[in-house]
């Protein structure tokens, strides 16, 4: 059974004070496709890409036969953008807790291809022991509020990545904001360089 609390999240407030009203962004976010989510962004001139990594990642793996397959062809396959695409704004949420840092690296890397500099870049990472058994939907409630929705009772260890590991893996950005919440998380804000 489903369970959801309201959080302040400074991460999601620091991204959005960077927003003007007078340009046209293009969002890319790796949860699911969330009315909440879509009604907060329809106020802003922007093109939203909405890709449920994590669900279609687990679906393309199981649907792959592991010997024929090489790392990087579920982030091609589940990233297919062309070259001229780029993206202003990444919403990656919680999806770094679900992966290792090999494949988080292969991520990063195809997400790069569609970066320019500035491009932000809005993560959260876990320090808890355990973490939900899929990623949590967050539902933007306002400038500085999401609803966390855990989908699922169940749990599973956290790989806990280390601030170092994140920021070998994201060498390709700066840290623009970082903030550590009580509840165990540690939100960031990067930039493309």
């Amino acid at each position: 059974m489903a369970s959801s609390t309201v959080c302040k999240s400074l991460g999601l407030q620091a991204l959005l004070d960077t927003v003007r009203s007078d340009r046209i962004y293009s969002i890319l976010d790796l949860g699911p496709a969330l009315e909440d989510n879509i009604r907060f962004w329809s106020q802003f001139p922007c093109r939203l890409h909405v890709q449920d990594y994590f669900r279609s990642y687990q679906e393309c793996k199981a649907a792959v036969v592991a010997e024929q397959e090489s790392r990087g062809a579920p982030f091609s396959v589940l990233l297919p953008f062309g070259s001229e695409t780029v993206f202003d704004i990444v919403l990656a949420w919680d999806l770094f807790n679900y992966f290792e840092l090999k494949d988080l690296e292969m991520l990063v890397q195809s997400l790069s291809r569609w970066c320019r500099p500035g491009t932000l870049l809005f993560m959260l990472i876990s320090d808890l022991p355990n973490i939900p058994a899929s990623p949590t939907m967050f539902k933007i409630l306002d400038h500085e509020h999401l609803i966390h929705e855990i989908p699922t009772q169940e749990t599973r260890p956290c790989p806990r990545h280390q601030p170092r590991d994140i920021a070998k893996l994201m060498a390709r950005f700066n840290i623009f904001r970082s903030f550590l919440l009580r509840h165990g998380i540690q939100e960031y804000v990067f930039v493309f360089k």
